[in-house]
């Protein structure tokens, strides 16, 4: 974490896949009069991850909305504490306990990377998996690119450090000893509740 916020991907092992993509204002597709049109811009960042990643809070809040929209697919909407509404689309999944009126902390598990959206509830696949996030300050979308491009070479850099000490436990064999830091350094977030 740094200034007390999470970069919203969690790695869920060592060799997950994280793509930060700069396509803020990239051009979009919208429908109008039942068609497809090249028309908007693309108001967030995608994080390019493989399904089922683990998708947390990247701010202290409230959690707004959990639901489907056509665009967004499945998708959490924060409030937070100071005021920005954090998008959270595309899921795969929402993890139990997120409704609406709960609080949420950085680090929290908000749900899964998925590939839902672009069609009526249910709809999948239109594109790769990747998480969309979104801020939105005073009515209006910002780029929040700089803010998580800052929170990714932290989490590396910290990530890194923590698995060179995982690295040097398995090789003195205390298996305990690694299952317990292996399970800090990613959160526990491999697994879902009853696995």
């Amino acid at each position: 974490m740094l200034g007390g916020r999470a970069f919203p991907v969690a790695r869920s092992n060592y060799l997950s896949f994280l793509r930060l993509l700069d396509n803020w204002h990239a051009p979009r597709l919208r429908v109008v009069a039942g068609e497809w049109r090249l028309i908007g811009v693309h108001e967030g960042i995608d994080i390019g991850a493989e399904t089922g990643t683990p998708v947390v809070s990247m701010t202290p809040g409230v959690i707004d909305n959990v639901g489907w929209t056509f665009y967004s697919g499945l998708r959490v909407g924060v409030r937070g504490g100071d005021g920005a509404y954090y998008l959270y689309a595309h899921l795969s999944s929402v993890w139990p306990g997120i409704v609406s009126g709960s609080r949420v902390t950085p680090g929290r598990l908000l749900g899964r990377v998925g590939s839902t959206g672009y069609g009526s509830e249910g709809h999948r696949d239109e594109f790769p998996p990747h998480l969309h996030f979104g801020v939105q300050q005073g009515g209006e979308w910002a780029n929040p690119y700089p803010l998580l491009l800052s929170l990714y070479t932290d989490a590396v850099a910290r990530q890194g450090v923590a698995q060179r000490a995982l690295d040097a436990l398995a090789g003195s064999g205390d298996t305990e000893a690694w299952r317990d830091a292996a399970d800090r350094l990613y959160l526990g977030l491999a697994h879902s509740p009853g696995e």
